[in-house]
């Protein structure tokens, strides 16, 4: 093995394609472009199914339900993009709310 050369030493006998690379760097905080999976993200997923099969065990109509919850995930949607302050996810929200009740 080299002296110390300023990187870690490895051996000359193994081959280059049985090293591990190294990691990528940390995240940067960004609000878009990560791909951690956290509680936040999480949480809906897991209440909103829960939510909808109390109402329907109660006895409310499925279709009262699905309005019901997405006025919920309207509502987190829109705080969301008001606390972060996202001007461009909320372009593209109203963008794809005016495309889903146009009439073309």
């Amino acid at each position: 093995m080299p002296k110390n050369s300023g990187s870690r030493a490895v051996p000359e006998n193994i081959p280059v394609s049985v090293m591990l690379k190294q990691s990528s760097p940390p995240h940067t905080g960004e609000v878009f472009g990560t791909s951690r999976l956290t509680l936040p993200h999480v949480l809906p997923l897991i209440v909103f199914p829960m939510i909808g099969c109390v109402l329907y065990v109660v006895g409310m109509p499925v279709s009262d339900i699905f309005a019901f919850l997405a006025g919920c995930g309207g509502i987190g949607a829109a705080v969301t993009i008001v606390v972060t302050g996202g001007r461009r996810a909320l372009v593209a929200l109203a963008h794809g709310v005016l495309a889903a009740t146009s009439n073309r």
